[in-house]
């Protein structure tokens, strides 16, 4: 009852703050609340129009010096207030609230959440023309396309199998409609788990263990071999027995995990783990 108060409040306040008259002729002040996209606007436009970010914004790192508004999932409505937004840019799942929420208080929003590759692209051509940087847009395309096209066209010559493990409790993977499962298909590694209930769901162990995978990456931190190893039943995956076992010193989770061009360098730490 007291946070729906506070939301009351909050958006009266805003309306009233919305009902002065606008200057078209304003500096943009933008708030991004999604990792992926400060960083594909950085690329298009750089980031002297970027007044506020939540914690996870790091990249590139000048972003961490700019006002946080909050975590991902936790967003401040009160700092996003105090920073006078023209657009707040947020993304889908746990912020589909807050999209909406801004929106009834009347502070532009645009929400963009790439699930796919081809998603990915269509995301960069949309915040081209809402930047006004059309042509740093298309170049950015033309450079990314060009690049995984020579990814594509240089496949390794043999296809090891891959378990990537997302999440350890409840352990969870990813199929190969999700965006890293594109990722391990141009990588040239086959996924144990190409049809999964989601695009990253919950697996069964025992599942993992009958696929016998040759590599086995964890793409969260403070886990290692060991810790998959100890596994019982899973000391017998070829995987393990031929310690390829990786995580995230081997490969960065946010080259594979966040829809930007830097997926090449993903791509390409993917497809070190292929044991030639």
């Amino acid at each position: 009852m007291i946070r729906k108060i506070l939301l009351i409040l909050f958006i009266t306040t805003l309306l009233a703050a919305c009902s002065k008259p606008i200057n078209k002729s304003e500096t943009p002040r933008y708030i991004v609340t999604s990792p992926e996209l400060a960083e594909l606007i950085c690329m298009i436009q750089g980031d002297e129009n970027i007044v506020g970010v939540i914690n996870e914004c790091d990249y590139p790192t000048t972003l961490l010096k700019k006002p946080k508004v909050g975590m991902f999932g936790s967003v401040s409505y009160e700092k996003i207030l105090e920073l006078e937004p023209t657009t707040v840019f947020t993304t889908g799942l746990e912020q589909d609230k807050l999209t909406a929420d801004l929106e009834k208080a009347g502070i532009k929003t645009s929400s963009y959440y790439p699930k796919t590759l081809n998603g990915m692209l269509y995301v960069i051509t949309k915040l081209g023309k809402e930047l006004g940087e059309e042509q740093a847009a298309k170049s950015l395309l033309d450079s990314l396309q060009t690049e995984l096209t020579m990814l594509r066209k240089t496949q390794p010559r043999h296809t090891p199998s891959i378990y990537v493990e997302i999440y350890d409790n409840p352990i969870m993977s990813v199929s190969d409609s999700s965006f890293v499962g594109e990722l391990i298909e141009i990588a040239g590694l086959e996924n144990i788990f190409p049809l999964l209930p989601r695009d990253y769901s919950r697996v069964n162990s025992e599942n993992v263990i009958n696929s016998n995978p040759d590599i086995i990456l964890l793409t969260y931190p403070g886990k290692g071999a060991k810790h998959i190893i100890d596994r019982k039943g899973w000391e017998n995956i070829t995987a393990c027995k031929n310690n390829h076992i990786y995580n995230i010193e081997d490969v960065n989770p946010d080259l594979i995990l966040r829809a930007t061009p830097r997926i090449i360098e993903g791509v390409k730490q993917l497809r070190s783990l292929i044991d030639e």
